[in-house]
């Protein structure tokens, strides 16, 4: 059966404010869908409250994509980059600490993120990017990423 889904992007405003509709939408156990892009790109795999195949409604879009524009974008990224630098370093302290005298930067998990962080801060300030088309391509490509090829989701954008 198909699932329905409908959020109501007149009560986006930023991150928190989607993921609590989010949350609301797919009856979400502790209305927890996510508490940054990682944790709800993880959610829609499954096991919180959302179920596919599915759709999802995005009433009143216009009104989110104004909202999650390029500056939150921007902000977003550079609290992840902050985070995944202080990251960095107690990773490589861990590595030495269990002998690896040889690790680097590149051997950790924190790297990766801090390049990617880079890339998106520099998208957003270039206009390239928004918050919205961030959580958009999160979702449409769900049904590609997924190892289950029957776990699917349509994403409709209403104005």
């Amino acid at each position: 059966m198909l699932e329905i889904y409908t959020i109501d992007g007149a009560k986006v405003y930023d991150l928190d404010t989607f993921l609590a509709e989010f949350a609301k939408a797919v009856n979400a156990p502790n209305n927890y869908f996510g508490n940054d892009l990682l944790g709800f790109d993880d959610c829609l795999f499954g096991g919180f409250g959302l179920e596919a195949p599915c759709k999802i409604i995005w009433k009143n879009s216009n009104l989110s994509k104004q909202r999650l524009n390029s500056e939150m974008l921007r902000a977003y990224y550079e609290r992840e980059k902050n985070l995944y630098e202080e990251g960095l370093v107690g990773e490589l302290k861990e590595f030495i600490e269990h002998g690896r005298t040889d690790a680097t930067e590149q051997d950790c998990f924190s790297y990766s993120r801090v390049e990617y962080s880079t890339y998106m801060i520099e998208k957003a300030t270039n206009g390239e990017l928004d918050l919205f088309d961030e959580i958009v391509n999160t979702i449409q490509t769900v049904s590609e990423r997924a190892s289950n090829k029957t776990w699917t989701i349509e994403l409709i954008l209403e104005e």
